[in-house]
């Protein structure tokens, strides 16, 4: 999960705790999507007439308030659950290993029947619009990454003599991962949920994976 989906998740949570809730569930997700605001699936939504305001009243409306005894941890729902590792399915059909908040929202949206699905709609939203204009907007993104790519080979030449210590002697994994040469991460989804949930904490969001050598962690 990239900082844009791990903060959407963030936010879904705080929105869990404003509507005194013990649980995050897809529409809180959809609510923590919109109100990343910077991401992918929040322009896509905006250009559709999606507001945070808007998602918020249709949420409450729907759901209601809590009890108002909301625990330090709030958990996901199975629905929540479905959706965070489909997101990473439509991250891997559309050949990306950083999960963003637009494989997020294309899982949310294929959650048929689904409260997220539900508010949705009732925001006067068409489903299949949307995962179209998302689909248009990862292949712009595209687009500019390869165009962004020629410019700085042709600049290269120059550049090498400038290479700073941390290119030099480390590698970016994030870029590694987002060009599909790091190895796929298979058999570990309950970790990789247990990662989300803490790093979405406000507090104490640090994991740490301990193993054997050689096991994966």
């Amino acid at each position: 999960f990239n900082e844009k989906a791990i903060k959407a998740v963030m936010m879904a949570q705080e929105e869990s705790r404003r509507l005194d809730h013990n649980y995050v569930g897809t529409e809180m997700l959809l609510v923590g999507v919109v109100a990343e605001n910077t991401g992918l699936a929040a322009k896509v939504l905006r250009k559709l007439g999606v507001t945070l305001k808007d998602a918020k009243n249709a949420v409450e409306e729907m759901i209601g308030r809590g009890a108002g005894m909301v625990s330090a941890e709030i958990p996901f729902t199975p629905a929540a659950k479905r959706v965070l590792a489909n997101g990473v399915e439509e991250a891997k059909r559309l050949g990306s290993n950083a999960i963003d908040t637009a494989h997020v929202l294309l899982a949310l949206i294929k959650e048929d029947g689904g409260n997220a699905d539900k508010v949705i709609k009732k925001l006067g939203v068409d489903p299949e619009t949307v995962a179209k204009e998302i689909q248009q907007e990862l292949e712009n993104k595209e687009k500019d990454r390869e165009m962004v790519g020629v410019s700085q080979s042709k600049q290269g030449g120059q550049q090498q003599g400038k290479q700073a210590t941390l290119d030099e002697f480390g590698r970016d994994l994030t870029k590694a991962a987002a060009e599909g040469a790091m190895d796929p991460l298979v058999g570990r989804e309950s970790e990789i949920d247990r990662v989300v949930q803490i790093l979405a904490r406000r507090q104490k969001n640090n994991p740490v994976l301990i193993g054997e050598p050689g096991v994966g962690e």
